[in-house]
């Protein structure tokens, strides 16, 4: 009996000693990196984002309301970044907040959730139909008449980097367009926002598309003469980022020997 109590005691103390070390170690971070102020919340203001009221909130959906202090309203970076659709992403181990995405990510583009018209656009793997231009791949989207892939980006990505190519026997231009795909599109579902062509004669070609703040896009791939055979490969290489900062964000076609 006298064993366990003492036992009983050594687990309370441990405990204690556990709650005063995070006790302290929340009170250091405290004093280093936070900085109490006297504001106040302003019920008063109202905000029009674009021309309509606007209610920011939180990622559970309750209202926000602006913080006034020293002369300034504030309000939660995540619910503006949002509202502008502009990424964002919190790094909690360093303590950075990303606005506009994170700096070189980069996501293959068969990682990224895709929906494709399985008729004429197949995903394969096969080492037959990944050999383009004698250079052997691991997977590609063979597009043999004409095809469309869905990506949903939810505003994390500011460009398309698309390695495509037109294998034999097909003897025509081959264009890949890009749309906006997202809920609140409306008509402008049906405008092409960037257009760009590979040819047969072309050795693989590197082209890049502008993304930024869009939810979901549309690639329309087809030949300019509508129905004929056209034997279009999109690349595992192809992928998703935020641009290069050193090389810019041209969106001109690139030719990969």
């Amino acid at each position: 009996m006298r064993m366990k109590v003492k036992k009983s005691k050594a687990v309370r103390i441990m405990l204690v000693v556990v709650a005063m070390f995070v006790s302290s170690f929340g009170s250091a971070y405290a004093a280093a990196n936070l900085e109490p102020i006297n504001a106040f919340f302003n019920r008063g203001v109202s905000f029009v984002l674009k021309g309509e009221l606007w209610q920011p909130r939180d990622e559970d959906g309750k209202p926000l309301t602006a913080i006034f202090y020293n002369g300034n309203n504030y309000l939660p970076v995540r619910a503006l970044a949002e509202a502008l659709k502009i990424p964002i992403d919190y790094d909690a181990a360093n303590q950075k907040i990303y606005i506009g995405g994170k700096p070189g990510e980069k996501t293959p583009i068969f990682a990224m959730p895709m929906e494709i018209d399985n008729i004429y656009a197949i995903p394969t793997k096969d080492p037959k139909e990944t050999n383009v231009k004698d250079k052997q791949y691991q997977e590609v989207l063979k597009i043999d008449q004409y095809g469309d892939a869905y990506f949903t980006l939810d505003r994390k990505y500011k460009r398309l980097v698309l390695d495509a190519a037109v294998i034999s026997p097909g003897e025509y231009d081959v264009e890949f367009s890009l749309y906006n795909a997202g809920d609140t599109a409306g008509s402008a579902a049906s405008t092409v926002l960037e257009m760009h062509s590979v040819s047969p004669d072309d050795d693989v070609k590197r082209l890049m598309f502008n993304v930024e703040g869009l939810e979901k896009i549309k690639l329309h791939v087809q030949s300019h003469n509508l129905n004929p055979y056209i034997y279009a490969r999109i690349l595992d290489t192809s992928f998703f980022d935020n641009g290069d900062p050193a090389a810019g964000n041209s969106s001109s076609g690139t030719i990969i020997k």
